[in-house]
């Protein structure tokens, strides 16, 4: 069977066999683990295939997976394997507290599949109107996730998501329609692939592509969360539950961005680096010094690691803004460790939250002594998220910087080094507040966690510092090619 159809139907069977699932959690929990196994073994063996230079196409290139869609496709595969399976003891520990019944752990198990489904298919996309309709869906599948508890505080964050989410997919919808109107008869074959958009972009009208890629910016820029339409983020990370913010960061903002990476891909081609470069360079300097400026204020730590989003899309969008395919390079592999990073930061807040019964670290304090592995993990996903070298995220914000040296850019280092400087140092001090300073509230757990409910977070440390310290050629093959196809040499 075509791999490209499996992806296309195993995820969403399996939400829909959850939702058939018996009320017991240790069948519900089972089962979760084990059929996201098999989705996740099913989207790795795609991009395995892509790598091995195989190209994955269905219904004459309707559906395609080629490399830059591929290392989309295998955080999708990894990171959400994990977050799920931490989320089976997250909701486990919600349903001892009451927050929540047995039928919502069922819908939530459920809807995270038909979730991963809608991002799957986000990706696989070639038709970039069904790509956005795609990730409209996700916005769809991912708000009942939001609001899973619905009291008052999750349901408005829900609300404001979805609201938000839509207002500004709109514009990315007239963004594809825009495309569609000028690419139409000017490109061989159909005018709404991306393959054929891709391919023909100097055929295009210049003034209507730079129309097109203002509107897809605001777009899919509101989903990824880049300022000044990133207002939704916060308020649904500290509301939703901890694995549901671990999906939308880790995994769902990078689903926008690629989105918005297919747009500068075509527009790129057809009018010019400089073009897309000016208008990623102000939109990422923009929303990395408004997360900055938040960061200082923050005490919740869901609200936190909610700005630390916020501004590591600006630096994807400042590596996507710096000359050469250096910065190209950097800004897809910080996606990866953003990734693995947020996924890690968000789960932590879950072990820290029934730890001392609240998100504001403030309250906190001796988490090094009373929980010293959750304690271990909270500083790994910090020290990746302020580019401590030996971590992740240090690499792609170093090839940020050598790429703006090279081209001489150095107004720009500065620029990015201040904004980092900001981060570096608000972090730290809320990081030694909660870690090492002394109990102000009270403590609800009063021991570590069990390794069998650590382990996918160990998971997640283990991947951020191997790709802190170890280039993986597959991984690498899938960089440079998409480096290639969307900076042409």
């Amino acid at each position: 069977m075509n791999t490209l159809l499996l992806i296309l139907t195993i995820p969403f069977i399996f939400g829909v066999i959850m939702f058939l699932m018996p009320l017991q959690y240790n069948v519900l929990k089972k089962s979760h683990i084990f059929l996201n196994l098999i989705v996740s073994g099913v989207l790795l063996n795609a991009v395995g295939k892509v790598v091995h230079e195989e190209e994955l196409s269905l219904f004459n290139h309707f559906f395609f997976l080629d490399s830059l869609g591929a290392i989309f496709l295998s955080l999708i595969a990894i990171t959400g394997l994990l977050v799920n399976i931490y989320a089976t003891t997250y909701m486990k520990w919600e349903l001892e507290d009451g927050h929540i019944d047995l039928r919502g752990v069922k819908n939530y198990f459920a809807l995270s599949f038909i979730f991963t489904w809608t991002m799957s298919l986000s990706v696989i996309c070639n038709n970039m109107a069904f790509m956005w309709a795609a990730i409209e869906a996700t916005t769809l599948a991912s708000v009942f996730l939001v609001a899973v508890k619905k009291d008052k505080k999750s349901t408005e964050s829900g609300y404001k998501y979805i609201v938000l989410c839509s207002i500004g997919l709109a514009f990315a919808l007239y963004a594809t329609i825009l495309l569609y109107a000028a690419a139409n008869g000017k490109v061989d074959g159909e005018a709404m692939l991306y393959t054929n958009l891709l391919a023909n972009a100097e055929n295009i009208d210049t003034m209507a592509l730079k129309l097109v890629f203002i509107f897809a910016l605001i777009g899919f820029g509101t989903k990824a969360g880049l300022a000044p339409t990133h207002t939704w983020l916060p308020d649904v990370h500290a509301e939703g539950p901890a694995p549901t913010s671990a999906l939308l960061s880790g995994v769902l903002l990078k689903c926008a961005m690629l989105g918005l990476i297919r747009y500068y891909a075509i527009v790129a081609n057809g009018v010019g680096l400089e073009f897309v470069q000016m208008i990623m360079l102000v939109s990422g300097t923009l929303t990395l010094f408004i997360a900055a400026f938040f960061l200082i204020r923050q005490h919740n730590v869901k609200r936190m690691f909610a700005y630390h989003s916020i501004a590591h899309m600006g630096v994807i969008a400042f590596g996507l803004g710096v000359s050469g395919t250096i910065g190209f390079f950097a800004a897809l592999f910080h996606c990866a460790a953003h990734s693995f990073t947020k996924a890690l930061a968000f789960c932590s807040t879950g072990n820290i939250a029934k730890i001392y019964g609240t998100k504001d670290m403030t309250k906190m304090g001796s988490m090094i002594r009373i929980a010293p592995v959750t304690a271990v993990l909270f500083g790994i996903a910090i020290c990746s998220l302020v580019g401590v070298p030996g971590f992740a995220i240090f690499v792609s914000e170093f090839l940020i910087f050598k790429a703006a040296a090279l081209d001489g850019q150095y107004l720009l280092m500065a620029i990015f080094a201040i904004a980092l400087a900001i981060i570096f140092i608000a972090d730290f001090s809320h990081f030694f507040l909660a870690t090492f300073g002394k109990v102000e509230g009270k403590v609800v757990h009063n021991s570590e966690m069990k390794l069998s409910e650590n382990l996918p977070l160990l998971a997640l440390a283990f991947l951020i510092i191997a790709f802190g310290v170890w280039q993986f050629e597959s991984f690498t093959f899938l960089l440079d090619e998409s480096v290639k196809t969307i900076i042409k040499q």
